[in-house]
Formats: structure tokens, sequence, C-alpha cells
């Protein structure tokens, strides 16, 4: 018993020293797994970059929304023949599908609730995402 919490708390160790988000450690024995959140450290910046930076983004964030996922699955956003249904610079309207989260199988329509410009598409085709999670930077028109 001993030994298991040494080997927990070194396999703690090791996740956060590599920055790690899960480790797993399997003999014949025992089975562990270990998931944690990545922690990012925070650098100080000058203070005069950091408002300028502060300022750029709340005019970046003031003309731009995202759109998020309503589900837990994978986000896909490229048709079966290898078409994709939005891209970068693309004008979008409210009501109009953004692609569909995959979950059990099913698929569950991304559907975007304002009109405007696709900037930025955060999640690569395919990719897991979770409830609430940011897919499109849209600016909005």
């Amino acid at each position: 018993m001993k030994g298991d919490i040494n080997t927990i708390e070194e396999l703690m160790k090791i996740l956060q020293e590599k920055n790690l988000t899960e480790i797993s450690y399997e003999t014949s024995e025992i089975k562990i797994n270990i998931k944690g959140s990545l922690q990012l450290e925070k650098k100080q910046v000058a203070p005069k970059k950091a408002e300028a930076v502060k300022e750029e983004k709340k005019k970046e964030v003031a003309n731009c929304k995202d759109v998020v996922s309503e589900h837990i699955g994978r986000y896909t956003y490229v048709k079966k023949d290898g078409t994709p249904i939005i891209e970068v610079g693309q004008e979008i309207k409210a009501g109009q599908e953004l692609g569909s989260v995959i979950a059990v199988g099913v698929a569950l329509p991304v559907v975007a609730k304002f009109s405007g410009k696709i900037e930025e598409i955060y999640i690569e085709n395919g990719k897991p995402v979770d409830y609430g999670r940011p897919l499109i930077k849209v600016k909005i028109s």
C-alpha cells in the first residue's frame, strides 16, 4: 500500500514537471491513470506593453464573438466528399449550419446564432469538444 502511494506521488510529480494532462502506469498488480489540467505559467509583461495588448484585445473582442459547442462529441465541418462546410474568411448568417458535433453516432448540428465573417476556426476537423468550448471566432457584421 505504501509503495502504491509513493508511485502515485511520483506520477503526480512527473505530470506537473512535464506539463502533461494525463499519465498512466500499469503493472500486473496495479493500474494507475492520473488526469490533471495543464497550467500555463504567467509571465510578467512590462506595464505599457500589457496595457497596449489589453486595449487591442478589447477592440478585437468587441467586434468578435465565439460560436460554442452545445454538445460533447467530435466537431466536424468537412463533408464526406472532402469539401469544407466553412472556411476562414467566409461570411455566415444567423441560422446557418456550421458543421456538427457527432455524439454516440448522432450528428448534432452547430448553428450560427449571429451573422458575421469567420476569423478563426479553433478546433481541427474531427477533434473532440466539450460543452461550451469555443469552436469558431466570428467578426460581427
